[in-house]
């Protein structure tokens, strides 16, 4: 094998089919393909300088696909249905021809649902289009092993270089010497190079598997036919019917207006569905006209139907594996519950109908009844591509290309913070503890009793005799919030006025909440009844949770010099939280120092100059949530920053975009309205993409979590009214104090 494999290693320089005889001519003994041959040709003559250096995206939360299907099959099209328009072919014959887009490459499920076919830079375009050249016609197959070679490579090659810089960081603490520094300032350059490189060749090969996908798809003009077709037959002619599917122009390019509920699902087969984001979007707003138990019925009868055809039945097979593929990768903690029927139902269609022709459908089994995917700290710190840095920064938001309309968030001066991870304030033994060490504990919800807890006795103080800092503080709640939005989906975010979801404006009181019925020409989701506690509203409970804590601490201070401390370390938490994207924990900061008793208090007077400040900065950002629905995603700082958004303002941004009627007069839906609040809420999973890398406090944490159970339904009347400090005193009142200490000083010298 030694000989073998330098003799093909002398051969680097040959033409590939220069190479490819000689390699048959001297191993005659063997069968060798001509896909084996290309890529032993790329790993020959691969160069790491062939790489893009500067190559800055994000990586990606999982794969989508499992690259289970047949890859000798090839789509069977008919001379006559070749598409000259595709997308897909366009993209690999003529790549210069793509405007340019946003430069990013997420994982393809939300991003491509947000970005659509803008979702992959130009870059990772045209390296995919000159995958695979040296063989004269390169197929898809060809791409994907070539580029799996050199992800492998490099790879390998970031994984001996991390381990290499991880001995020099531990030497260096040793001996502290200048000259391991400057290597290591180097090697860092180094290591973040090779990271780059291995980001931009995954995102290549999400891009192909995305394009794989969308080689098995039919034409347009088939797709009203399949519409209408009976489940018992598959006869496909071509046809337009505006009422199954309208389309209009937008930039010189053919999309998608409205369709009826079949017409829509028919268009999940299109040629170009995948790469459009077509797929994503229609999986997170599907339930506006159909429920899930027709949408499954639907792929079933055409993927059994095309099992009895020959026309067309490799594209049709394939495409509704795919699409159950993405539904279960996206959708499973929302429709394939373990209560579900659905589950049942498919579980059942793919011993019977799948599995026993095609591989991909025990794959499709063992997903269904697998985890689900959620992103934790650990596997963020875990992760190959992740960096050990000694601190964060926390970036400051005036780089955002939107502002809100009346220029007050841009009129403010938003300044850098530095983050760290252990308080100033916190002793040694407290930053360093051992219940850091200890797994996280897995809650069901941040509201659990915990009663139980066993916490030390400093630890039952009052909140506002606690000696953390706030920036400690605010990195906790971070975590804890961080926790209960990672369990949310996208569509938890849908008719959220059904479930009671209203601008708080219009709440005088909190504790009274009656039936709201649904506005004029609101959408109700397709024969689902609504649930008593969805997860929405599970998140919204825990946000006014801590509202009513930080007003229930404030007001039961026992003097105006305690609470003055107290409403400044909560400003300063505040601000931490919003610097670093936290933008719920800030803005449940600011609803607990907004509460209308709170802001009576004669407190306020006492505080400097400086701190009213990071009120007026919390307000402002509040505006600023409020101004867009997509104001988070802006700025270049955000495709690597963690968030949490406000759950409340978020629910209120696709709330507005529900109101007003989703069909036409001919009963069509209006795809581009479906399409706009795909995109809003599609912005759930692009946040619980990036993890804050905090170390989590656990003492810290169960205080916070018993505190705010006790406070959850405090009446902040009734604790206020029992508490002196609250009001202001007379000078009445004042007076008789000064007298009666008068009367005390004159008596001691007497």
């Amino acid at each position: 094998p030694a000989r073998c494999s330098s003799y093909i290693f002398s051969l680097k320089d040959l033409q590939y089919q220069a190479f490819a005889s000689v390699v048959k001519e001297r191993f005659s003994d063997l069968y060798w393909e001509d896909d084996l041959l290309a890529v032993l040709h790329c790993l020959v003559n691969y160069s790491p300088s062939t790489l893009p250096s500067e190559a800055e995206f994000l990586s990606g939360r999982k794969d989508v696909l499992t690259g289970a299907h047949d890859e000798q099959m090839s789509p069977d099209f008919p001379e006559d249905m070749e598409d000259s328009d595709s997308l897909v072919s366009e993209r690999l014959l003529s790549p210069g021809s793509r405007a340019e887009g946003p430069g990013l490459s997420f994982s393809p499920d939300w991003a491509l649902a947000f970005f659509a076919e803008d979702c992959f830079s130009p870059e990772v375009i045209q390296y995919a289009v000159n995958l695979g050249q040296h063989t004269g016609s390169p197929c898809l197959n060809v791409k994907t092993q070539e580029l799996q070679q050199q992800l492998i490579i490099e790879t390998r090659n970031l994984k001996k270089t991390r381990n290499f810089y991880q001995k020099l960081i531990h030497q260096e603490r040793k001996n502290k010497g200048c000259e391991s520094k400057v290597m290591l300032s180097k090697l860092k350059l180094h290591l973040e190079e090779l990271k780059s490189k291995v980001v931009f060749l995954d995102s290549v090969k999400k891009y192909l598997e995305i394009l794989s996908v969308d080689q098995w798809g039919l034409e347009v003009s088939l797709l009203p036919s399949l519409a209408v077709c009976e489940p018992d037959c598959l006869d496909l002619q071509s046809s337009e019917d505006p009422s199954v599917l309208s389309f209009g122009t937008s930039k010189g390019k053919s999309t998608l207006l409205s369709g009826s509920p079949s017409g829509l699902m028919a268009y999940l087969y299109a040629r170009n569905a995948a790469v459009e984001g077509y797929i994503q979007q229609f999986l997170y707003i599907y339930r506006f006209f159909c429920t899930p138990e027709q949408l499954l019925r639907f792929i079933m009868d055409k993927f059994i139907c095309a099992a009895r055809y020959c026309l067309m039945r490799t594209i049709i097979f394939h495409r509704s594996l795919d699409l159950l593929q993405f539904w279960i990768t996206d959708c499973k903690p929302v429709d394939f519950t373990p209560k579900s029927s659905l589950v049942d139902i498919l579980e059942n269609f793919l011993n019977t109908e799948v599995i026993p022709v095609d591989s991909q459908g025990e794959a499709l089994l063992a997903g269904l009844h697998g985890l689900p995917y959620v992103t934790t700290a650990s596997q963020l710190r875990g992760s190959l591509l992740s960096l050990e840095d000694d601190d964060a920064l926390s970036l400051c938001l005036h780089n955002s290309k939107h502002l809100s309309p009346n220029g007050l968030f841009s009129s403010l001066q938003w300044r850098i913070s530095r983050i760290v991870e252990s308080s100033p304030s916190m002793s040694k033994d407290k930053a360093f503890s051992i219940a850091a060490a200890l797994p996280m504990p897995c809650y069901s919800s941040l509201m659990d009793d915990v009663s139980n807890v066993c916490l030390h006795s400093e630890e039952r103080l009052p909140f506002s005799q606690n000696e953390y800092s706030a920036q400690h503080i605010a990195q906790q709640l971070t975590l804890l919030q961080q926790e209960i939005f990672q369990g949310c989906h996208p569509v938890h975010f849908l008719n959220s006025r059904i479930q009671g979801v209203r601008d708080k404006v219009l709440t005088p009181n909190k504790n009274v909440s009656p039936h709201i019925p649904p506005a004029e020409s609101s959408s109700v989701l397709v024969h689902e009844e609504t649930p008593s506690n969805t997860y929405l509203q599970q998140l919204l409970t825990y946000a006014d949770s801590v509202a009513n804590w930080i007003s229930a601490e404030i007001v039961i201070c026992d003097s105006v010099k305690t609470q003055v401390a107290l409403l400044t370390k909560y400003l300063w938490i505040g601000k931490y939280c919003y610097e670093s994207r936290n933008f719920a924990t800030a803005m449940q900061v600011l609803g607990g120092l907004e509460n209308v008793i709170v802001r009576q208090l004669p407190a306020w007077k006492h505080l400097s100059s400086k701190v009213c400040e990071i009120l007026e900065e919390l307000r402002a950002v509040q505006v600023f949530l409020k101004s867009d629905d997509l104001c988070l995603m802006g700025g270049e700082h955000t495709k690597k920053r963690p968030t949490l958004p406000s759950a409340h303002i978020l629910a209120m941004h696709v709330q507005q975009l529900e109101i007003g009627a989703f069909t036409l007069t001919t009963g069509a839906y209006k795809w581009t309205k479906l399409r706009s609040i795909a995109k809003v809420v599609s912005q759930v999973h692009a946040f619980q993409e990036a993890v804050y890398p905090y170390t989590p406090d656990r003492e810290l944490q169960a205080y916070l979590r018993l505190r705010i159970t006790r406070f959850t339904t405090a009446d902040i009347h009734r604790l206020a009214g029992n508490n002196d400090a609250n009001f202001q005193q007379s000078s009445e009142h004042q007076t008789r104090r000064i007298q009666d200490k008068l009367r005390r000083v004159k008596a001691t010298f007497q």
